[in-house]
């Protein structure tokens, strides 16, 4: 009896690897959020979810204007209420979908004389600390942004599948700046 435990220990252990091994193969289709349900920022924003039109999901700032996040991953109209239209029809991120990890797209994109190159890549799936504390599972989407003077940058998103939006945001860029954005709590 003492010998066959270890034995179905390692059979234990071997059916979990190779579980884990499928669950990083995952690939997750396009989605957004059910609409009503609301992410509440670290900043203190709260952004509610209002519908799906085409590769949009329609969102709206509590106490502010309504505008459209594309492919989940780029807002528009932006933060700062510029339209991001031309740079959303460069990059056309809904290429990325469905996610995979390993598939990648590449862009230009040109205004004002200058021209910058993108990749986008979804470089793995993980798991991350999140919303009320909980862990949650993620496709990381990495962009690399390089300007045509030597200006570099990276922005990384983590798109939940459980709730079909980007928890967490981080960026930097070759100047030391830095931003992020991440989800607290979320509300259905």
């Amino acid at each position: 009896m003492i010998p066959r435990m270890p034995l179905r220990f390692l059979s234990f252990v071997l059916a979990l690897t190779s579980f884990a091994g499928v669950t990083s193969a995952q690939t997750m289709d396009f989605a957004c959020p059910t609409p009503g349900t609301t992410f509440i920022f670290d900043s203190g924003a709260n952004i509610v979810a209002r519908g799906q039109e085409g590769m949009d999901c329609k969102m709206e700032i509590v106490g502010g204007q309504p505008f459209k996040v594309r492919a989940l991953l780029f807002d528009n109209p932006a933060a700062d209420g510029s339209d991001k239209s031309a740079f959303i029809e460069a990059l056309k991120p809904e290429r990325l979908w469905p996610l995979a990890i390993g598939k990648k797209i590449e862009a230009t994109y040109h205004v004002g004389g200058r021209s910058w190159k993108y990749i986008l890549t979804v470089a793995r799936h993980e798991k991350r600390m999140g919303p009320d504390d909980t862990l949650f599972d993620a496709f990381v989407i990495e962009m690399n942004e390089q300007g045509d003077k030597g200006e570099r940058s990276v922005s990384r998103w983590w798109i939940s599948p459980v709730e079909k939006y980007a928890l967490r945001f981080d960026w930097s860029n070759g100047a030391g700046a830095a931003n992020r954005a991440v989800v607290t709590s979320v509300k259905h």
